[in-house]
């Protein structure tokens, strides 16, 4: 049977809905008959999608393999530490605005949750704790201020996991969350190099996700569209995807 790997952060792994059956790449598995290895994680980065999808290809080398992948914000950045992080997959930590600027994340929020607001003010309060947040100031400060790095750091990783599906013969598809990804108006010549080497065929919807739901008015619960708009992309991108 065709083991469905799926990568991205929490809209492909289901944050805020009733369970990940109700993702979108899971509903992908059930109306296939597909297995399914959903090796997405809340605030992913690029980074960190791009090696979870390769590690989880190589665990799954000996089975008839088929990749579905939405990358993420480009502003989030993966970095293995040397310490334990206090997250799931210590000591690799995603950074990520919320990690260290001090904003209301209310600000952000479609509806009132105080469970959502909890959780993200014990992430804040974690990374200050453990030296993250000073790293991720720094960090921003001095490397990622603009978007150009934003770009270029998300792209290379997108060319990277493609380059690595090609050469083992394994049939993919890509998609992503936010439009920012592919906004760019530098003329820069590595950029350019990055950009063109991206097979963007692949992508089966030119909209982000996030962009889309908002646009199309989808319920959304604190941060996360609702299950039905799981359904309704699904729907609108299956014959696409296979």
């Amino acid at each position: 049977m065709t083991v469905l790997i799926a990568g991205g952060d929490s809209f492909t792994f289901g944050s805020e809905l009733p369970s990940q059956e109700h993702a979108w790449a899971n509903l992908l598995a059930t109306r296939k008959g597909w297995d399914i290895f959903n090796v997405a994680r809340p605030a992913a980065s690029n980074s960190s999608i791009r090696r979870n999808v390769m590690n989880a290809v190589h665990e799954c080398r000996d089975s008839d393999l088929f990749v579905v992948v939405m990358w993420s914000f480009p502003n989030r950045y993966e970095f293995r530490f040397t310490y334990n992080t206090g997250q799931r997959d210590t000591p690799w930590y995603s950074i990520n605005p919320w990690t260290f600027n001090d904003q209301n994340f209310e600000e952000h929020f479609f509806t009132k949750d105080d469970a959502v607001l909890a959780a993200q003010q014990a992430n804040r309060a974690n990374a200050e704790k453990r030296g993250i947040a000073d790293f991720a100031r720094s960090y921003i400060k001095n490397v990622a201020e603009t978007e150009y790095w934003e770009l270029y750091t998300s792209w290379y990783e997108i060319v990277m996991l493609q380059n690595y599906l090609i050469k083992h013969n394994i049939p993919y598809i890509f998609t992503h969350v936010d439009n920012s990804l592919f906004q760019c108006n530098s003329a820069d010549s590595t950029l350019a190099t990055l950009r063109a080497d991206i097979d963007m065929t692949k992508f089966v919807m030119d909209e982000g996700m996030f962009n889309w739901a908002k646009r199309t008015k989808q319920q959304f619960y604190t941060t996360h569209p609702h299950e039905s708009a799981h359904v309704e992309w699904i729907n609108m991108l299956y014959d696409r995807i296979v």
